[in-house]
């Protein structure tokens, strides 16, 4: 079982600390080249800094989509530039059952993640992971509090 927390990161282009989710104590933005190199695309963090309500919208209300037998990408990196989904955007698979999340893969999104089945060039190399629940909704949550956002679906 791996453990999701978050923690204060640095990027290449962005040189202040934001916050961004970790993997077993490594930042994602660490954690994902060290599974594959190939994977190395100086992204930062999609939960933090998103300039497009509606992307905001659309990446927290997938990341909480965790009904058992649900399945949905959640857009995890995405460019420095433009703090968009327009962009690069890495994604995950995220598929949940009764008592665990699981990022089963992970990708660059080809397609617009609006679509109904977005194309992604999905990274080999990179294992799945799996959190228990409580502890991925708590990550959410604080997530959430440290960026200071409210869902008005959710609170």
């Amino acid at each position: 079982m791996n453990r999701l927390t978050i923690v204060q990161h640095t990027s290449k282009y962005i040189t202040q600390p934001y916050p961004t989710f970790a993997i077993d104590g490594l930042p994602f933005e660490v954690w994902l080249p060290q599974q594959n190199p190939d994977t190395e695309m100086d992204l930062v963090s999609a939960h933090w800094g998103l300039d497009n309500d509606r992307d905001v919208e659309l990446i927290w209300d997938r990341s909480y989509s965790t009904a058992p037998g649900w399945k949905t990408l959640v857009p995890l990196l995405v460019c420095s530039e433009d703090l968009d989904l327009n962009c690069a955007v890495v994604a995950v698979e995220q598929a949940a059952d009764q008592e665990r999340i699981h990022w089963q893969r992970f990708g660059v999104m080809r397609g617009w993640i609006h679509d109904a089945d977005p194309e992604v060039d999905w990274f080999e190399g990179v294992a799945p992971v799996s959190f228990q629940r409580a502890e991925f909704m708590s990550a959410l949550d604080s997530f959430r509090k440290v960026i200071g956002l409210k869902l008005d679906w959710y609170d």
